[in-house]
Order: structure tokens, then C-alpha cells, then sequence
């Protein structure tokens, strides 16, 4: 490789515009672009990539977010954003956002640099190439993979295109990648090969670039195969290979810095008055890339250097201006052309803030009341527009201020660029892993990513009692009734366990031989939790013996005896989930609203009233009154089946709520509604409901919707953009 400064590479790569293509030719290769030495610097050739990458990845966040069901238009909204949002399906050259050939051009890239590259080339006994090999794999398969979530079928093309002849037999005659075969024609094109040597060399790491180290903005090869399995809805492959990521990465992705932090109004007389929710502490985590913000695609920090990436914020409602000294920011409500929909607002808003506050000596649990979840004022805070004084709701996740709370009448202030769009977040891959756990039928463990965390301290002790002792079992189905009896919880040293206030913990026991109570032969052992969650919160106290021994039979759910995951501090703090990130302490029994059996109740009777057509809101309510009976669920009043699509819409929800605007919205809605058809459901109208919702409140009836936008949702056609057609 020869030696080059960073500072020359950058000059070239960030400096130098690349050329337009037209609608016509979408496989047309930039010739100009590959030189003979293409590949052989391996620095500068991936470089070049991520600068092509660049190209495509303000649209990925700007086509989904226009189409989104959190997402609205508004008076300046232009006509081409207003065709995308109400699926007007407008031809690929008539906006700029529109441009496939993009994508492309990414791929082409990427396949002359697999044709061309030297992966057995060594110097001082180490491979000289090989990170960047696997990392040019894993760029292409993600470029595949938008492709696909975007435009349904493509041409999947894996060969260097050298004229325009070549790229017009290829666009007639590839293999079409869909959601169905993606991930196998990875698989047949040296995705395994690269996922092994990333595996082994881990990803390239050549210095920062402005303030994004260069290992943040490759691809981490596990979620790219992961995502692609999901899309399947081949759920064990994507967990095992969500779950290799955590587990070499090591994150703590729950940290409670990424929590949203509560304030207190002042009272006239000078006396502290009601809480609020705080969304600074929340909103920053858009800003540390390397921790919760893993995978970027990074741009210039002035447009002197190149693309500076300010697209987005600007349609999100900022104007803004760059100069040598960097790019200032302000809200213009003349730029707002996407706005935050009724339905995203309202489902904020009707999530509960739970905090701790001291009464004298004594701490007392409350939920504040009016202002839901804390990411709404981070995510999409009022500002106040100097131009006209109006106040107003505006996305503001790529370019952060403060102020970022609802007690601010002046609105947020002080916003600043970021100069990278997200990739890949922590928070959204644990909740993709969920996704897939819960349709594996594991839906507690899936329940508590969002609840609880999972930390080691959050699991009881699963064991098997030994026959020379008093033997029993946790029901599985966590019913109470005359069948059961109370017993004293003990650890392993058989001492009584008791809570934080002393009081001592007992469990419901049945003795059990499938799903008939009856005492057991006394040659049988069974499964049952040898002692308690050790995590200060309660941990997944939710959580059943059959479930968790399920479990215990695959390693990629196993978070329970491996130290990888242990958090001593969670048994000293209020550690949590990812819910805890908007609402305040939720883990475990501290929070006893969003809790497994109340939310799962109240999502069954919301899908049984969506199903019958029509249900008042009361009725609605009185339904899930009867599926639980304070905290626990009334299994035998539902299927299986309906607790895993109750699990999948908390999901659905908490993904709104962490990663609202962030590029994914939509095709998530797909890929979710394609999981409940494969379950027997009727995804599509699933899919349609909660599209033709997006300009509803939350709480009204299920039959509240926009009736046009369900009977166009309902036709697969207006779900993808369509190729550029040769005239």
C-alpha cells in the first residue's frame, strides 16, 4: 500500500465532486472513476466507497421519513416531498431523492475492488488487505439491502460493469434480489468469508476524520446478515448473529446517561414545584458517536470540503449556512416540509414518567402527570421562529439544541449540525433482537430489552431441585388460583430473601406435569427459580420457569451465566431498559404501569377491537381490565399467538418512541407486517390501519382512519419506488 497522509486523502475524497447520471442509466459504471491502481491502495479505495456512500445517505432518512406514519406535511411542504409522502409514486428523475443509479454506483465500487483486491498480500506477516475486503463485502450487502427495503426487487449484480453495453444486458438479465433471497445470494457471493475475517481482525481502524473515528463508519458485518435473515423472517439466524454483536462489542447500551433526566418547576414564592421530563441528557447521545451511536455515514464539516450533510435537517425545518469555520443552524419554519404526525405526538403523550423523590426521609414513587415520554422533547421540541414569534413542534435529532423540555415556553435553543447521519444505533439493534425473540416465543425476554435490561442481575437462578428434596415448579402459565400455594423465597444458602424494605419475597407455586397441576411422582425433578433477581429494580420478576428454560437451550438468549453480562451496580441502581430511556425508572417491579401483563392485556384488547372493526374506546378499556387482574396475565383468556403480536406492537411503539426520524420507520413496518401474515395473520391490514393512523390520536376508536390512505396501502404497489424504465 502506498503511503499517503490522511489530510491528501481527504482533500481528494471530500474535494471532488463525482458525476451525475441520468434516469436511463442506472447501471451505467463512472469509468473515470477506476483506475488500474483501483484496489491496490487499499486506504484510498475504501475511502472512495465511503464517499459513495455518502451520496445516498440523506435520501435513506428522507424517503422513509416522508412516508412514514410518524411523519405529516405541512403549508411549505414542496410538491415532490408531498408526492412521496402520499404515495404518488413519482418517477425515479423526477426528484433528486429519486436516484437508484446511486446506489449503484456504491455497488460498482465495491465489485471492481473485490475483483481487483490482493487479499493474500502480507507485509511483516500481517494481511494487508483483509479488513478492508470483508468491509467492502459488508458495504455492498448494505447497499443491497436498502435497495431492497426501498424498491422491493433489483438487479443483483456482483461483477465489475466496464460500458454501458455490459450494464444493459445486466439490468435486463441479473437475478432480482427481493426480501425472500437476499440473504442467500450474500451467502453464495463470500458474505460468510467476510463476516469469518471481520470476526477475526475486527473492523478497519486507520485514524478519526474530523471528530468520527474511521471505524465508526464501516459496517459491522453481523447487523448487515442479521437484517437481511430479519427481512426473512428467518428469526433464530437474525438473533444468533444480533447477539454476536453484542457480545464482541460488549456495550452497556442501557446506561442511564442516555436517560432522559427530570427537572422541577419553581414556584411564585421560590418553593420547588411539579417535575417535568428533561430530554437534554436524552437528545446528546446523537452527538457521542462510538457508544449507543455506533455506525455513521460522516460528511465535511463546511461545504469547502464536500457534502456537509445538512439535507436533512433543513427539510426537518433548519436553515442553514456554511462557511470555513463550520455550519450555523436555526430553526425556519419556511424549510419545515416533514412535521411530526398527531400519531407520533399522541403516543408520546400518553406514556407515563416515573420518578423517585424524597418526602422528608421517606422516598415516594410518582408518575408525572401531562407530559408522557421525555424523547418527545428531544426528538421534536417546540421552538419559537424569530421570523413570525410562532411556536412550534420541529425534528431536531440531526441537529441538536437544549432547552429540550416542555416547561420552556421560549422553545429549544442553541442548535448545532451534526456532521454524520445515523447507521446504526445500539437501542434500534436490541430492538430489532427483540423482534426476532419474540417471534422465536420469547416474548417476556423480548418485553424486558424494553423493561428491564438484560443484565445478569435481572434473571432469577434457573436450577432443578434435587429428589432427596421438597420438590415444585413456578407455573408456567403464571395463573393464580386455588391450585397454588405460597412459598417462602430463599437463595442458595436456603436463607429467607426479603425486598429493600425488609419485607419477605414469596412466589405462587403449582406443582406441575405439563399443563395439569397434580402432585409429581417423586422420581421426577423439575425446572424452578433457585433464587431472585439480585438487580435493585426487581429485575424480570415476569418471567416463567418454561420460558426461561426454553431458553436456556440456545446460547444467543443465554445473558443469564455468562459474566459478559453482569452489571454489579444494577444491583445498586435503578438500571433499565430501553423504556427507561423516555419514561424514568421502569425496571422491574419499581414501575407498576408499564409492566408485562397490563401491557400485553392492553395491546390483545386493542388488536381484538382493530379485528372486530369497530369498538368503543370504552369497551375497548373494559376488555383489557378483564386480561389481567392486577399484575398478572390472564393466559387462559388469550392465544400464544395474540401475546407475540401484543409483544411485536410494544415493540413497534418503543421503536417509535427511541428512533423516531431516523430512516427506518416504514420499511420496519413492512418487514413487522410480513411476521404477522407468516404467523396466519392478516398483516397488510395491519400495515394499512397503522399507515392511514398516522394523523390520528393515538387514544381515539381503531375505527378512526383515513380511509383512502387504508384502501391504497392495502395494493403492494405503493409500498416500493419503481427502477428508472429505459425509453
Amino acid at each position: 500500500m502506498k503511503h499517503r497522509s490522511f489530510k491528501t486523502i481527504l482533500a481528494v475524497l471530500f474535494g471532488v465532486c463525482m458525476m451525475a447520471t441520468s434516469c436511463e442509466d442506472m447501471l451505467t459504471p463512472e469509468l473515470t472513476r477506476f483506475s488500474d491502481q483501483f484496489a491496490k491502495d487499499s486506504v484510498y479505495s475504501a475511502f472512495g466507497i465511503l464517499k459513495s456512500v455518502q451520496r445516498v445517505g440523506e435520501r435513506l432518512i428522507l424517503l422513509d421519513a416522508a412516508r412514514s406514519d410518524l411523519s405529516t406535511t405541512g403549508t411549505y411542504t414542496t410538491d415532490s416531498i408531498k408526492q412521496i409522502a402520499n404515495f404518488e409514486n413519482p418517477e425515479d428523475g423526477s426528484s433528486t431523492l429519486l436516484n437508484a443509479a446511486d446506489f449503484y454506483h456504491i455497488i460498482n465500487s465495491c465489485n471492481f475492488y473485490l475483483a481487483r483486491v490482493d487479499t493474500v498480500l502480507n507485509k511483516n506477516g500481517v494481511p494487508e488487505m483483509l479488513r478492508e475486503y470483508a468491509q467492502v463485502q459488508s458495504i455492498r450487502a448494505w447497499t443491497y439491502l436498502q435497495l431492497v427495503r426501498f424498491y422491493g426487487s433489483v438487479p443483483f449484480v456482483v461483477e465489475p460493469i466496464e460500458d454501458t453495453d455490459q450494464a444493459a444486458e445486466l439490468e435486463k438479465n441479473a437475478p432480482r434480489a427481493t426480501k425472500e433471497n437476499l440473504i442467500d445470494l450474500l451467502l453464495e457471493n463470500g458474505i460468510e468469508r467476510a463476516y469469518e475475517i471481520q470476526h477475526h481482525l475486527h473492523l478497519p481502524n486507520y485514524s478519526t476524520v474530523g471528530s468520527v473515528s474511521t471505524r465508526n463508519q464501516f459496517i459491522p458485518i453481523q447487523l448487515v446478515i442479521a437484517d437481511a435473515y430479519l427481512m426473512k423472517s428467518e428469526y433464530e439466524k437474525a438473533a444468533e448473529f444480533y447477539y454476536d454483536y453484542f457480545y464482541y462489542e460488549k456495550s452497556d447500551d442501557y446506561n442511564e446517561s442516555y436517560a432522559c433526566e427530570t427537572g422541577q418547576t419553581r414556584n411564585a414564592d421560590g418553593t420547588r414545584g411539579s417535575y417535568y421530563p428533561d430530554a437534554d441528557s436524552w437528545i446528546r447521545l446523537m452527538r457521542n458517536v462510538g457508544n449507543d451511536l455506533t455506525t455513521v455515514i460522516a460528511g465535511a464539516t463546511n461545504s469547502t470540503l464536500g457534502i456537509t450533510l445538512t439535507g436533512v435537517a433543513e427539510i426537518f425545518g433548519f436553515e442553514t449556512s456554511s462557511s470555513t469555520s463550520g455550519t450555523s443552524v436555526s430553526p425556519n419554519e419556511q424549510y419545515q416540509q416533514i412535521l411530526p404526525s398527531a400519531s407520533y405526538i399522541s403516543l408520546n403523550e400518553a406514556q407515563k414518567f416515573s420518578v423517585y423523590r424524597l418526602d422528608g426521609q421517606t422516598e415516594v414513587k410518582e408518575y408525572i402527570e401531562g407530559y408522557g415520554d421525555g424523547r418527545l422533547y428531544g426528538t421534536a421540541p417546540y421552538v419559537v421562529y424569530e421570523r413570525n414569534g410562532e411556536r412550534n413542534r420541529v425534528i431536531q435529532k440531526f441537529c441538536p439544541g437544549s432547552g429540550a423540555y416542555p416547561t420552556n415556553l421560549m422553545g429549544a435553543r442553541g442548535f448545532s449540525v451534526n456532521y454524520y447521519l445515523p447507521v446504526y444505533r445500539q437501542a434500534q439493534v436490541y430492538l430489532r433482537y427483540a423482534e426476532a425473540i419474540n417471534r422465536m416465543g420469547f416474548p417476556q425476554i423480548a418485553f424486558a430489552i424494553l423493561k428491564d435490561g438484560l443484565f445478569a442481575e435481572n434473571f432469577p437462578t434457573l436450577s432443578t431441585h434435587d429428589v432427596d428434596l421438597n420438590r415444585y415448579a413456578i407455573n408456567p402459565l403464571d395463573r393464580a388460583d386455588t391450585l397454588g400455594v405460597i412459598v417462602t423465597r430463599r437463595d442458595a444458602n436456603g436463607d429467607v430473601l426479603t425486598d429493600t424494605a425488609g419485607v419477605v419475597l414469596t412466589d405462587t407455586v403449582f406443582w406441575t406435569d405439563d399443563d395439569h397441576y397434580r402432585e409429581l411422582p417423586i422420581e421426577r425433578n423439575v425446572a424452578y427459580f433457585s433464587s431472585s433477581p439480585l438487580s435493585n429494580t426487581g429485575g424480570i420478576y415476569y418471567l416463567t420457569v418454561d420460558e426461561m428454560l426454553r431458553a436456556s437451550n440456545y446460547k444467543f438468549l443465554d445473558f443469564w451465566t455468562d459474566n459478559t453480562w453482569q452489571r454489579t451496580n444494577a444491583i445498586t441502581r435503578n438500571y433499565g431498559g430501553i423504556h427507561s430511556r423516555g419514561c424514568g425508572i421502569t425496571g422491574g417491579t419499581l414501575d407498576t404501569i408499564f409492566t408485562y401483563a397490563k401491557m400485553v392485556a392492553k395491546k390483545v384488547a386493542a388488536n381484538r377491537a382493530l379485528k372486530a372493526g369497530s369498538m368503543s374506546v370504552e369497551d375497548q378499556l373494559n376488555l383489557e381490565a378483564q386480561l389481567h387482574h392486577g399484575d398478572t396475565l390472564m393466559v387462559d383468556l388469550m392465544t400464544q399467538d395474540e401475546i407475540i403480536d401484543a409483544v411485536e406492537d410494544l415493540i413497534v411503539d418503543e421503536s417509535a418512541l427511541e428512533t423516531a426520524f431516523e430512516g427506518h420507520r416504514f420499511t420496519d413496518l413492512l418487514r413487522i407486517a410480513d411476521h404477522k401474515t407468516k404467523a396466519g395473520s392478516n398483516g397488510t391490514n395491519w400495515f394499512a390501519w397503522k399507515m392511514a393512523r398516522r394523523n390520528v390520536d393515538v387514544n381515539e376508536p381503531v375505527a378512526n382512519y383515513d380511509a383512502a390512505l387504508y384502501a391504497k396501502m392495502q395494493d403492494p404497489t405503493y409500498w416500493y419506488f419503481e427502477l428508472p424504465k429505459k425509453k
